[in-house]
């Protein structure tokens, strides 16, 4: 079993009816490939989120801004 931590991005998904979803993903994609930079790429009308435990798609026209948030450690 491998004993390093893994280190994971926070983001919270603010949604313009108030709504926040906090979502998480690996420390080591690079930006571009990850949350931001498919929201900022734009290219789909839907934002596919996965972590896991669950996925979302939520609709780029629903999302008010992304907040990026602490790196957090896991063991």
């Amino acid at each position: 079993m491998n004993n390093e931590p893994t280190y994971m991005q926070h983001y919270e998904i603010h949604m313009k009816n108030g709504e926040k979803i906090d979502v998480y993903e690996d420390y080591n994609i690079p930006l571009e490939e990850g949350i931001i930079g498919e929201f900022k790429k734009g290219k789909e009308k839907f934002l596919e989120v996965n972590d896991l435990l669950c996925g979302f798609v939520i609709p780029y026209d629903q999302v008010s801004f992304i907040a990026i948030l602490e790196v957090k450690k896991y063991i």
